[in-house]
This record gives C-alpha cells, structure tokens and sequence, in this order.
C-alpha cells in the first residue's frame, strides 16, 4: 500500500516539473482606445442619458449642455459638482479619472483612455449649464362661425409652421405656448397675433440666452391620396354630455350635428353640435318603443330604427336632417326567417352604404347568430320591405355557429351582392357578397384591433377606402377604447401583422385610450364619419358608453 502511494507522489511531482518546463502564453494586448459611448447623469437616475455629448470638429473636446433644472420644469438645480459621467471603452482599456462616480464637472478636465497596449487618446470634457429656449408645443386658436378651432405647429428649426387650410382667416388668432417654465416668451401665451403676416418671437432662457423663432402661417400641400394633417376636435365625458348609465350605444352625424340614442323605453335621440360638443335638444320621434340604433348615409342623412325581438316589429325611419319629419323607409315584422335559435333580436347593430335618396345597401345582424339581414334602395326606392338572409359561413372564434348580439356588418358598395366587412368579438374580416366567405381577415393579434371590438364604419374619402373601429384594450369592463383608422384601399394589406413595415400604411391611426367612468357592462359604443361641406376635410367620432364622445378630424392636405 506504502509503495502504491509512492508511486502516486512520484507522478504528480514529475508531471509538475513538465509543466514548469512549459513556456507562458504571450498575452495579446488590445491596441483601441475608442471612445464608443458617454453619456451624464445625477445621482438617483441609475443608468438614464440626461444628458448627451456635443463632439468638436476634430473630436478631442467634448461638450455637456446642461439643463439649469431636472426635470427641466422642477425648481431642483442641477449641481455641476455632483455628476456621473458614464462611457463605454473597449475590453482592457483604462479611463482617467474613473467615471461611473459623482464628480466635480464645473471646470473643463482631461479624460484619458489608454489601451491595453498603453496608446492613450485624450479628450477634453467641457460643462456648463444652459437655459432652455426651445418650445416645447405651439397653437393658435380663431374663430370659425361659432365655433373655435385649434391649430398645432409643426416646429422645423427656427421655423414655427401652422398649416391654414386656404381661406381661413387669422388676423386675429390666439397664440398659446408651452416653454421651460423658468424662460420667457416676446410674446405671451394667451396673446392674440395677426398671422396673416409672419412675426418674430423670441424665447428667453434663465441665464439670457436667447433664440428667435418665426411665426409662419403655411398653406399645406394638397395630396392626390389619403388624409394627411389631423387633428383633435374635441372630447367629452359621459357627465359632461349627460350620458346615463350603460344607456348610450350609437351616433350618427346630420349637418352640424350628431345624434346619439339613449336605449331606454321609449328611447330617446340627442343632438349637439357636433363642432363642440356643446347640447342642442332632444329630437321628437315617431315612435315609443326601444330603440338602439342610428346611422347617417352619404347624404347626411339620419336612418334611425326600433328594436326588434322575435316576432317584433322593426321600423326604419329616414330624416333628411336632425328638424325634419321623419319619414317611414321599412316596417317588417321580425318573423325569424332563418330560425335562430339563440336571441334574434335585430336592431342592436346597423350599417348603411350609399345614400337613400338615391341607392344605398342597409344591413343589420340577428343577436346570437351568423345571420345578416340586408335591405336595398335602388334610385331613393325601397326593394322590399322583406329583408334578404345571408348566413355568414366563416365565423371563428368561441363559437362556430354565432356572432353574439353585437356583431356589424358593413357594407361596401351599393351593389346587389356588394362585400362587407364583419365585426365580431373574434374577428373582423372582408367577406365576400357572393360565397359570404371571409375574402380576407385582420390579423387575430391584441396589437391590432384590441382585445375586443365591436363598432364599425366605412367611407371612400380622397380615393382611399377607410374603416373605422372602435377597440377595446385592457380589460374586459369594455370602459377602456381606441378610435381606429384603416386603409383598406389595398385589401393585401388586411391581414398585416403590427410587427410588419407597412402595418402603418395600413393602420394610420390610432387615439389614445379613451376611458369610461364605470364598466361598459354591455360592451357597447359606436364610430361614425362625417364630411365638412366642402368634402376637404373627414371627421371620425367615437362614442365609448359610459365613456363620452371623441371627435377627430383628417384632411386631404400635409405639411
């Protein structure tokens, strides 16, 4: 046992000598002293660029351009003796002073970075607080009839840009600004300017800089295709338009006005100017029964119904604008032609194309089913009063056999077979008027059309083919929406994912989220189009129940 262990001791140490005897590895040093990145910050902001690098010319002296305040509108003073330069070098580099710590950076010093090989590249670090003289946000305000539009600048260098549509007039236009609360402005917000002539402004910051913008209105570029500049409108709340509880579930635009129904028994229409906001006065109806539906046609004008269970009746009124006397389009008795067995009521939901005094297609969804209903006027005269059943034949989702009561069906032309696009909780697709097969589908992604969605629309405007759809996001309360706006133009584009380059071609715009006060228990909400007179400029609304009204506005021009 003694000689095994011997043995073993006499190996080890041998096979120690032999590796003794091997020459050491000539470690290679890294030659680059590169400065890749540098970036400041204060105590208490972790890794956060605050502050960016401005490089000389030859790139030897860098230079730190600091807010006398941070955040920029806080009283809190930057401390130039308590900064924390960070930078990135390559591996074996080294870095004079050490940066990454709290330091003194009033008075220039030098920064080395020497490389492993011990090459040394020097920089010079200059820093020194500046005040702010940028604008943060510019509008002006002017008076059109009686209402009061609102104009954003586009900001380009020096240049303050307001792009006036021709014709409008603002000789006497309000000027409202944000900037560092610690400057000042030539001219204050709040003041009323001429811009029918440019005008200097000049922007003051807390240690006397100063820079001179100018106050330009442009005229925009019409475009051949498509919306360009848009803008918000207005929004209000449910307690700011008197909305009831889970009562509200659609909208229509006649004129200067839009309609809203309020669901109760008889149902009430609403109307308010549909520039502000503001209440005008409830509508006289027809009729004393629930109601839930409202839509307008090309011509502005309002096609209104009651709402109809199994055997009830269902009645289309028309009027031609929100004090006209309505007139009797359809009466038909719900008889459930397709035998639904789930709910079948018709009237929760209602889509037109077209207009009625000349052709127009209206179709309505029966509750619980894949069954649409379709009415065709054909020059300003009813078809017949006996609704054409189409039965969907490509519903996905949670149920193969039903949309649930909310689904649209949009039609998109005035045809006798014209396609349409479906909306339900689990889908929204193109479908074909002929096989009522689904033609193409949106992408079955949150990012892109919510968790839910529900109402729809649909408008030709400036030869590009828009939808409009109302999203739900977040949760299922329903109280959390986004307005949506889609080019539909090209349908290959239908099923694009968000994550594709040209998603934004396709979904050119979304609201943020508009929030209700309590849970939209019924999921319900609309969106509707509107034109100015002059067919320029596109309005969309969104009505979110429980929530308010949301009005924004495109136009055929960009900057």
């Amino acid at each position: 046992m003694k000689r095994l262990s011997l043995f073993f001791i006499v190996t080890a140490l041998a096979g120690l000598m032999l590796n003794s005897c091997k020459k050491a590895e000539k470690v290679v040093r890294n030659t680059k002293n590169d400065l890749s990145d540098i970036y400041g910050t204060i105590e208490g902001m972790g890794s956060s660029r605050l502050f960016e690098p401005i490089f000389s010319a030859n790139r030897d002296t860098i230079y730190f351009e600091m807010p006398y305040y941070y955040p920029v509108n806080s009283d809190n003073a930057v401390d130039l003796t308590k900064i924390i330069i960070r930078s990135t070098v390559p591996s074996d580099a080294m870095v004079t002073p050490a940066l990454g710590v709290v330091q003194d950076v009033s008075k220039p010093f030098k920064l080395n970075i020497t490389s492993g090989s011990g090459d040394v590249r020097s920089f010079v670090v200059v820093s020194k607080k500046v005040g702010d003289v940028s604008i943060t946000k510019a509008k002006v305000q002017y008076q059109t009839g009686a209402s009061t539009q609102e104009i954003e600048a586009v900001i380009k260098g020096d240049d303050v840009l307001f792009y006036i549509l021709p014709g409008t007039d603002l000789s006497a236009a309000t000027l409202n600004l944000e900037i560092n609360s610690h400057s000042t402005s030539s001219i204050a917000s709040g003041s009323t300017i001429n811009l029918s002539k440019n005008l200097p402004l000049t922007i003051t910051g807390v240690d006397g800089r100063k820079k001179t913008y100018t106050l330009k209105a442009a005229e925009p570029v019409k475009l051949d295709y498509g919306v360009g500049i848009n803008r918000r409108l207005w929004s209000k709340t449910a307690a700011e338009l008197g909305f009831t509880a889970n009562n509200e579930p659609s909208l229509a635009v006649s004129g200067d006005y839009l309609v809203t129904v309020v669901r109760t028994n008889p149902a009430v229409y609403r109307v308010f100017n549909r520039h502000t906001g503001a209440y005008i006065k409830n509508m006289p109806l027809p009729f004393s029964a629930l109601a839930m539906q409202i839509v307008n046609d090309a011509d502005g004008n309002l096609i209104g119904t009651t709402y109809a269970a199994k055997n009830g009746n269902f009645i289309v009124y028309k009027w031609t604008d929100v004090d006209a006397t309505p007139v009797k389009l359809i009466e038909w008795t719900n008889n459930n032609p397709a035998g639904i067995t789930g709910d079948g009521g018709v009237g929760r939901r209602l889509n037109i194309y077209g207009s009625v005094n000349s052709d127009a297609v209206i179709m309505s969804t029966g509750g619980q089913s894949s069954v649409i209903y379709k009415w065709r006027i054909v020059n300003g005269v009813l078809v017949k009063n006996t609704p054409d059943v189409i039965t969907y034949k490509s519903v996905t989702g949670g149920s193969t056999t039903f949309m649930g009561y909310q689904a649209d069906a949009q039609p998109v032309s005035t045809d006798a077979n014209t396609d349409y696009f479906i909306n339900y909780q689990f889908e929204i697709a193109l479908v074909n008027g002929v096989s009522n097969e689904r033609s193409i589908g949106f992408a079955n992604e949150s990012a892109v059309f919510g968790l839910f969605h529900f109402a729809t629309d649909y408008i030709v405007f400036n030869k590009a083919k828009y939808l409009a759809i109302q999203k739900f996001v977040k949760t299922t309360s329903y109280n959390n929406a986004i307005l949506g706006l889609y080019d539909v133009t090209e349908s290959s584009k239908i099923s694009l994912s968000a994550a594709d380059p040209r998603y934004r071609t396709f979904n050119i715009y979304n609201s943020e989220e508009f929030l209700g006060a309590t849970v939209n228990s019924n999921g319900t909400g609309d969106v509707c189009f509107g034109l100015s007179p002059d067919k320029e400029r596109l309005q969309v609304y969104m009505l979110l129940t429980n929530g308010g009204i949301l009005a924004h506005e495109f136009t055929k021009y960009a900057p």
